[in-house]
C-alpha cells in the first residue's frame, strides 16, 4: 500500500526524515560563515561588558553583589538597580542578564517578592520642575531617636534633600532646611505642599513672603503653600515607601538585631548619646549616597504616567524642555536668602548639632588622651567603633572616680543622665 493511501497516523519510525526536522531548522538557508560575513559587512558588533573583555572574573562580580546585599540600599535591589550600584560603587559594567541571574541565585526570595504587582496610584499632573515641592517627615527611625525630613520635586521626582536629625518637629529646623534648598537651587517653587503640622509654619511663611516679593505674577501669594493631608501628599509619601523598601527596612532590622545581641542599650544615657554621635552622620552619608543613586537612576517607560519616564530624575530636572516640561523656578537673590538666615537662624550651626557640645568635645579629647585610632566609620565597623569608644568612656569614668579630688558630677555617666 502506498503512503498516501494510509488513513491512520504514521508510526514514528515511518515518518520521513525531513518531517522529523523542527520547523525553525528547516527555514535556515544560510551557513554560519555567510552570517558572519554579513554581520561584518554591516558593521554590526555585539555589546560587550567587563566579563567579555576579561577585565574582571565572575567570582569578583558575585563578591561585589554579595557586599552590596549587605548594605541597606542593596538588600532589596532588583537587577536593574543592582546593575547601577555595580557601576556607581565599583565601576563595573556587567550585562543585565548576568546581574539578574546572579541576583536570583543569591537572593531567590527577594526576586520572588519583587515580582509581585503593586497598586498604581492615580495620575498626577504638573507642568514641570519647581512648580511643586513636596515636603514631609519620616518617623520610622524615631524609635531609635533618629528622624528624617525630606523634600522632593513633584514633577521630576528628584529628591532635593534628606536631612537626618534627632527631631523633625521643630519649625526652626524645617524653615532652615527650606532656605538651604532655596539658596542651592537659586530660587523658590511656585508652590510647596506639606501636611498640617506645626513644624511647617516657618517654612510656609518663608514661601509665602518670598513669593509675594519675587513672583509678581502670582495673584494670591497665600496660595503658594498648600496644607494637605498626608495621604494627598503623593510624591513624598511615595518616596518614603521606596526608601523603606530599598534602605530603611534592612537598617531597622539591623538596629533591632544589635539591641537583641546587647551591642547597644538605648536606655543607657551614655550609650544613647554615643549611638546618636556615630549613627546620625553615618546615616546622613548613607542617605546622601542613596539619594544620588535614586536621582540618577533611569526610570523605565510608563505609558500611563503624565510625568517624565525613560530618563533619570536628575536629567529631566535639568532639561525639562527635552521631555515637554516647563521650568517653574522663581529666581531669588542669594543675599535675600542669607538675610533671612541671619534674621531667623543666627545660631544655625548649634541648632543643627545632634549631640551636646560637651559630649562631642569630650570624645575628641578622649581619642587624643587615650591615643585611640578610630577609622572612618561605615556600616561594617560602626559597632566595633561603638564598643571601643564605650569601653574608653567607662575606663575614663572609673579612673576619674578613683581620684577623690575629682568632682563625680563631671563623669560621662553623670553629665549624660
Amino acid at each position: 500500500m502506498y503512503l498516501v493511501d494510509r488513513k491512520e497516523p504514521l508510526p514514528i519510525k515511518e515518518v520521513p526524515r525531513y518531517q522529523q526536522v523542527p520547523e525553525y531548522e528547516r527555514t535556515i538557508s544560510k551557513s554560519k560563515r555567510t552570517l558572519e560575513r554579513k554581520i561584518k559587512s554591516m558593521d554590526l558588533t555585539r555589546r560587550t561588558d567587563d566579563l567579555d573583555n576579561e577585565k574582571i572574573d565572575i567570582d569578583t562580580v558575585v563578591s561585589c553583589i554579595e557586599e552590596i546585599h549587605q548594605t541597606p540600599e542593596g538588600r532589596n535591589a532588583g537587577y536593574r538597580k543592582m546593575r547601577q550600584l555595580l557601576q556607581t560603587k565599583y565601576g563595573l559594567h556587567i550585562h543585565t542578564l548576568t546581574v539578574a541571574m546572579i541576583n536570583r541565585t543569591l537572593d531567590p526570595d527577594g526576586v520572588q517578592n519583587r515580582a509581585k504587582r503593586v497598586l498604581k496610584r492615580r495620575v498626577f499632573k504638573t507642568p514641570g520642575p519647581n512648580f511643586i515641592w513636596s515636603a514631609d517627615g519620616h518617623d520610622k527611625l524615631k524609635k531609635f531617636g533618629i528622624t528624617i525630613y525630606g523634600f522632593i520635586d513633584a514633577w521630576s521626582r528628584k529628591i532635593l534633600g534628606l536631612f537626618v536629625h534627632v527631631t523633625n518637629n521643630d519649625p526652626r529646623h524645617i524653615g532652615y532646611y527650606y532656605l538651604q534648598l532655596v539658596k542651592r537651587e537659586g530660587g523658590i517653587p511656585r508652590r510647596t505642599t506639606t501636611d498640617k503640622g506645626t513644624e511647617t509654619i516657618q517654612m510656609a511663611g518663608h514661601q509665602i513672603n518670598l513669593t509675594e516679593e519675587f513672583n509678581h505674577e502670582c495673584p494670591d501669594p497665600s496660595q503658594s503653600h498648600l496644607f494637605t493631608k498626608s495621604t494627598h501628599n503623593q510624591k513624598i509619601e511615595c518616596l518614603w515607601s521606596q526608601m523603606m523598601k530599598q534602605y530603611n527596612c534592612e537598617l531597622i532590622n539591623h538596629l533591632f538585631e544589635a539591641i537583641e545581641k546587647d551591642c547597644y542599650d538605648p536606655n543607657d544615657p551614655v550609650e544613647y548619646l554615643l549611638f546618636i554621635y556615630l549613627w546620625v552622620p553615618l546615616l546622613q552619608q548613607g542617605l546622601d549616597d542613596w539619594t544620588n543613586n535614586y536621582n540618577n537612576y533611569k526610570r523605565r517607560w510608563d505609558p500611563k504616567s503624565m510625568l517624565p519616564t525613560r530618563c533619570s530624575a536628575e536629567w529631566c530636572y535639568k532639561y525639562p524642555a527635552e521631555v515637554g516640561g516647563e521650568q517653574g523656578l522663581i529666581c531669588v537673590p542669594q543675599n535675600a536668602v542669607e538675610a533671612l538666615e541671619e534674621e531667623f537662624y543666627p545660631e544655625a550651626a548649634e541648632m543643627m548639632d545632634t549631640s551636646p557640645k560637651w559630649f562631642s568635645e569630650s570624645i575628641k579629647e578622649l581619642q587624643v588622651g587615650m591615643d585611640l585610632t578610630i577609622p572612618p566609620v561605615d556600616i561594617h565597623n560602626v559597632w566595633d567603633t561603638f564598643s571601643l569608644l564605650l569601653q574608653s568612656i567607662r575606663d575614663y569614668d572609673s579612673a576619674w572616680l578613683d581620684d577623690p579630688s575629682n568632682e563625680p558630677s563631671q563623669t560621662f555617666a553623670s553629665r549624660a543622665s
